[in-house]
C-alpha cells in the first residue's frame, strides 16, 4: 500500500513538475524575495496547459498545485496569525494555513481551466492561448474576494523598478496584468525556440518593451515633484506586546501603562524634535475612548496632561461610541481615528473603521443571525464606519485635509479614490502588524499600503505599533522605515501640493479591463476563425 502511495505522488510530481515550478517562481519573486522570475514565473505552468494538457481537469488541478504553493510560500505568515491572534495550537494553525492555501487563490485555476477550454473547444493554437490565460487571470484576479489582495504589480514597487510610477494611471492591478502579458509572450518565445530568427526578435521587442516601461516610469515620476507645503510629522511606534493588546481591548488592565508608555515615548521625541507640528501615533494606540464627550475619564486625562507638555496635536487610533440616546440600548465600539490637540479635543469628528476584518473585528452573517454571537463570544463585534470621510486640521490659518484609512483598508485602492476625490491633502494609515510575525508579512503589507500613495498622488503616512512605519511622498519617494518590534520614533518632513490635481486612476479607476476584454474578444474570434480556415 505505502509503496503504491509512494508511486501515485512521483507520477503526479512528474506530470505537474511545470506547475510545481511555477507554483515556486512565483512564490519566491513576491515580496519579501528579489523578483528575479517576475516576468517568467507562471510561464511554465501556461505553456503545460496550451501544450500537454489533454482536458480542463488537468488544467484545473495543475493551476491549483502552483496556486497551493505560491500561497504556502508567500503567505505561511497565515499559521502564525492563527496561533498568536486566534490563541490557536500550532497542529491546528498549520490545518489553516493549509485550508487557506487550498481555496484563497482559486481563480489561477478558474483562469487556466477557462483557457483551456477555450483552447479545446474553438481548435485555438498555443500561442494566443497563452495571452487568452493571462488576461483571464488578469481579470479574475480583480474580482475575486481574497483576505489579502495582492498581485504582482507590487513587486515594482518593493523592487524599486520604475515602472512602479505608471500606478497612477493603471493602478497596480494595472501593472500587476502588464507582468501576466509579459509572461505570456514569454512563453510564445519559448514555443518560437526552432525558429531562432523569429524568437530572437520576438526577445528583442520584449527586452524593449521592458526597458521602454522602466524609462516611461523614471521620467513620469519625475513629473509628480512638485510641492507648495510642508509639515513636520512624528511617528510613535511603542512595540506593545500582543497580550497587553487584548488585556486593554477587553478592558481587564494595561490601559494606564499603555496610555504611559505612549506619553512616555511622546516626550522624549518631542526632545529630539522640538520642532515637529503634529505626532502620529498606531491603531488603537490609546486603548480607551477619545470621543468629545467622553473625556474626562481617568486615561484621557492621563492623556492629556502628557500631550499639555509639549503642545502639540494628535492623530492617534482610539475607540468610538455614539452618545447613547436609550439607556437600555448600548451602541456599537467602532475602531476609530482621532484628531485631537494638547487638550485631548477632538478638532473633528473621528474616522470609524469601514472595512472592518473578518473574524477580528466582526462576525460575518451575525448581524441577521445574532444568536453566532453568543455561539463564538471571543469574536469582536465592532460597529461598522460611512467612509471613507476627511478629517480636518487647520494649521497656519489653512486646512490641512487628512484621509485616514485604518489597518488593511489601505491595501483597497477604491477606498483611497474616494479620499483623493473628498479633497485629502495626505494620507495617513495607522495599522497594528503584531500579530504576522517578521519575516514577509510587514513588507507586503507596508509596500501595499504605501502603493495607495502613488495610485493617488498623495502623500501617506502610516504609522504602526510594532513596525514597519514610514512615509511615501507623491513623488513615490519612500523615507525612513522604522525596525521591527522596536520601541522607535521619527520626524518626517511631509512634503505635498495643496489641493492636488486627480490623478487618471482616481478619476476612471481600472479602465483598462475593457482593452483586456476587447483583445480577449479578439484573440478568441481569431483564434477560431484561422482554426476553421486550417480544418476547411
Amino acid at each position: 500500500m505505502m509503496k503504491r502511495t509512494i508511486q501515485f505522488f512521483k507520477q503526479k510530481a512528474y506530470e505537474f513538475r511545470w506547475a510545481i515550478l511555477s507554483g515556486i517562481l512565483v512564490g519566491t519573486s513576491y515580496i519579501p524575495f528579489p523578483p528575479w522570475a517576475l516576468i517568467f514565473c507562471y510561464t511554465p505552468l501556461w505553456l503545460y496547459a496550451t501544450e500537454d494538457s489533454k482536458s480542463v481537469k488537468n488544467s484545473f488541478w495543475a493551476a491549483w498545485v502552483t496556486q497551493f504553493l505560491l500561497s504556502l510560500i508567500g503567505f505561511h505568515w497565515i499559521a502564525y496569525t492563527a496561533h498568536e491572534f486566534g490563541q490557536i495550537p500550532w497542529s491546528l494553525s498549520v490545518v489553516a494555513l493549509l485550508l487557506f492555501c487550498a481555496f484563497m487563490h482559486l481563480y489561477i485555476p478558474v483562469a487556466v481551466a477557462a483557457g483551456t477550454w477555450l483552447r479545446l473547444k474553438f481548435k485555438l493554437n498555443a500561442g494566443p492561448s497563452l495571452f487568452i490565460i493571462a488576461i483571464l487571470q488578469s481579470l479574475l484576479e480583480r474580482v475575486w474576494p481574497v483576505i489579502f489582495d495582492w498581485n504582482l504589480g507590487y513587486t515594482f514597487f518593493w523592487a524599486k523598478i520604475p515602472t512602479y510610477q505608471l500606478a497612477d494611471i493603471v493602478g497596480f492591478l494595472g501593472l500587476s496584468s502588464i507582468v501576466l502579458l509579459f509572461n505570456a509572450w514569454v512563453g510564445y518565445i519559448w514555443l518560437k525556440q526552432n525558429f531562432v530568427k523569429k524568437a530572437l526578435t520576438q526577445l528583442s521587442f520584449l527586452t524593449l518593451s521592458f526597458a521602454a516601461l522602466v524609462g516611461i516610469g523614471h521620467f513620469h515620476g519625475k513629473e509628480w515633484n512638485r510641492f507648495d507645503r510642508e509639515i513636520k510629522a512624528t511617528i510613535v511606534q511603542a512595540n506593545i506586546g500582543n497580550l497587553e493588546k487584548v488585556y486593554a481591548e477587553q478592558g481587564k488592565g494595561y490601559q494606564e501603562a499603555i496610555t504611559n508608555k505612549f506619553v512616555s515615548l511622546t516626550a522624549e521625541a518631542h526632545q529630539r524634535f522640538p520642532g515637529t507640528d503634529i505626532f502620529v501615533w498606531p491603531e488603537t494606540a490609546f486603548p480607551d475612548y477619545l470621543d468629545q464627550h467622553l473625556l474626562g475619564r481617568k486615561h484621557t486625562e492621563i492623556l492629556k496632561q502628557g500631550l499639555m507638555q509639549f503642545g502639540k496635536p494628535l492623530i492617534t487610533g482610539a475607540y468610538s461610541k455614539d452618545e447613547k440616546t436609550d439607556e437600555k440600548v448600548d451602541t456599537s465600539t467602532f475602531n476609530g481615528l482621532f484628531i485631537v490637540d494638547a487638550q485631548t479635543n477632538n478638532l473633528d469628528k473621528p474616522y470609524r473603521k469601514t472595512e472592518l476584518l473578518a473574524f477580528g473585528e466582526y462576525l460575518p452573517f451575525s448581524e441577521r443571525f445574532p444568536f453566532l454571537l453568543k455561539l463564538l463570544p471571543f469574536v469582536s463585534n465592532f460597529g461598522r464606519g460611512n467612509g471613507p470621510e476627511i478629517m480636518t486640521w487647520n494649521y497656519r490659518h489653512e486646512a490641512i485635509r487628512w484621509g485616514g484609512q485604518i489597518c488593511y483598508e489601505g491595501l483597497y485602492p477604491e477606498f483611497s479614490r474616494g479620499l483623493a476625490k473628498k479633497g485629502a491633502d495626505i494620507l495617513v494609515n495607522v495599522t497594528n502588524d503584531s500579530w504576522f510575525g517578521d519575516h514577509a508579512e510587514p513588507y507586503q503589507h507596508l509596500y501595499m499600503t504605501l502603493a495607495r500613495g502613488i495610485e493617488v498622488r498623495r502623500p501617506l503616512v502610516r504609522s504602526t505599533n510594532t513596525g514597519i512605519s514610514t512615509a511615501v511622498l507623491a513623488n513615490g519617494d519612500v523615507l525612513q522605515k522604522s525596525p521591527l518590534h522596536q520601541e522607535w520614533s521619527g520626524q518626517f518632513v511631509i512634503k505635498y501640493l495643496h489641493n492636488s490635481p486627480l490623478t487618471f486612476y482616481t478619476q476612471w479607476g481600472h479602465w483598462d479591463w475593457v482593452l483586456l476584454l476587447l483583445v480577449l474578444v479578439t484573440l478568441i474570434t481569431q483564434g477560431a476563425l484561422h482554426a476553421r480556415s486550417r480544418r476547411s
